[in-house]
């Protein structure tokens, strides 16, 4: 299955084997239901607030996501190549569904959670799955390594998630997690446009029916900007960080040493020289978003 957005889904490879402590696995099954139970009772609320990476399609943020892992940040287990959860960006697929947009048609949406009525529907819809079920919305497995993951969230790791749809549904979040830190990743929206039309003709060169309009440049130019609009309006937040992911590129290790600050990570040099190392020269062509 070749890596795209989730109505076609993104990745086909899952990272991170499911190795885990094994002082776990005589106490698995009481301790996932003790789990499982407060995140249904609501107390999963009392973990750290996470950290959002938002920004457009093929603006960089799965470079960025990587990076953030290697400097300690928990997003996830059981993840596609884009380090992201398939069932989280179901999750939102769906409710753009909903409203009869997509992650390629914003608009509909946007309308709709800009009113007082959209955002609390947005926000009961994405709260009642969450408490339903955080561990598979955010790729966490059920077992014993998952486990050890999620008690770390009740011990003060810091955590978030990757999916550039988080960008529209931001606001809807921010009712759930007020004090969420928000990285937001931004790329030259005209190269942007491009790798997201490129990529586009070659899923259908392979074969893949068409995606509504993504064979359109300008069209492609105007849904980064959308995306790049909706993430601006999240700047008011004392939260918020905007990360030009051109000049991550051009100096990694100290956009990283001030993103891992940001995000509250404790940063060791090993670990920054790793995730520098991990970000590709503007030169290179990726296959990530």
């Amino acid at each position: 299955m070749k890596d795209r957005p989730a109505s076609r889904p993104e990745g086909s490879r899952l990272h991170q084997s499911a190795g885990s402590p094994s002082s776990f696995h005589s106490t698995f099954d009481e301790s996932t239901q003790l789990v499982e139970g407060a995140a249904r009772q609501g107390r999963v609320w009392r973990q750290r607030p996470p950290v959002l990476i938002v920004g457009a399609h093929r603006s960089g943020t799965t470079a960025t996501a990587r990076a953030l892992e290697l400097l300690g940040l928990q997003i996830g287990q059981h993840l596609d190549s884009h380090r992201e959860s398939r069932p989280l960006q179901k999750l939102h697929e769906d409710y753009l569904q909903r409203v009869g947009a997509a992650w390629y048609n914003p608009q509909p949406f946007l309308k709709w959670i800009g009113t007082a009525e959209g955002k609390q529907d947005c926000s009961s819809y994405l709260r009642t799955n969450v408490r339903r079920g955080f561990a598979r919305i955010f790729g966490y497995r059920r077992n014993p390594k998952g486990l050890w993951l999620r008690v770390r969230l009740n011990f003060s790791a810091r955590w978030g998630w990757k999916e550039p749809r988080t960008t529209l549904f931001a606001p809807a979040w921010l009712e759930i997690f007020p004090e969420a830190r928000i990285v937001h990743v931004v790329r030259d929206a005209e190269a942007a446009a491009s790798s997201i039309r490129e990529r586009e003709l070659k899923f259908q060169a392979a074969g893949d029916p068409p995606t509504p309009n993504l064979a359109d440049l300008n069209y492609c130019t105007q849904l980064v900007q959308t995306y790049l609009a909706a993430g601006e309006q999240l700047a008011d937040s004392p939260n918020y960080q905007r990360l030009q992911f051109e000049e991550l590129q051009a100096n990694p290790p100290a956009m990283l040493e001030q993103l891992g600050n940001f995000c509250d990570l404790r940063v060791a040099r090993r670990d920054l020289s790793a995730a520098a190392a991990s970000i590709r020269p503007a030169r290179v062509r990726s296959t990530f978003s």
